[in-house]
């Protein structure tokens, strides 16, 4: 599994509620769309900072997996649709994860 942790900062200009919004309802299904896409998920954060407004988990098969979904138009229309609400993105590769607790 070849897994990208984004962390995402919205523009100032765009309200937490729109910005969440988006993300929810536009941006996410386009990746969830991408036959290549084995898990998203998006965590919504109040950083006092203000420097994170939420971090994004996308996992594929494998890099080349990955390479095929970012040479799709749904990805390249999810990227330009994210210039007008997010100021940076910042994604990190997924060495390892270790969950030590189970949830119910």
């Amino acid at each position: 599994m070849h897994s990208l942790v984004t962390l995402v900062r919205k523009r100032p200009e765009v309200t937490t509620e729109r910005f969440r919004h988006f993300m929810e309802h536009e941006y996410g299904p386009a990746y969830v769309s991408l036959p290549q896409t084995r898990r998203y998920v998006q965590t919504f954060v109040t950083d006092p900072a203000g420097q994170v407004d939420a971090i994004v988990e996308i996992s594929f098969d494998d890099e080349a997996a990955m390479r095929d979904a970012l040479d799709t138009d749904a990805y390249r229309g999810a990227r330009d649709a994210r210039e007008a609400y997010m100021l940076d993105i910042h994604p990190v590769g997924v060495d390892r994860s270790v969950q030590l607790v189970q949830g119910p």
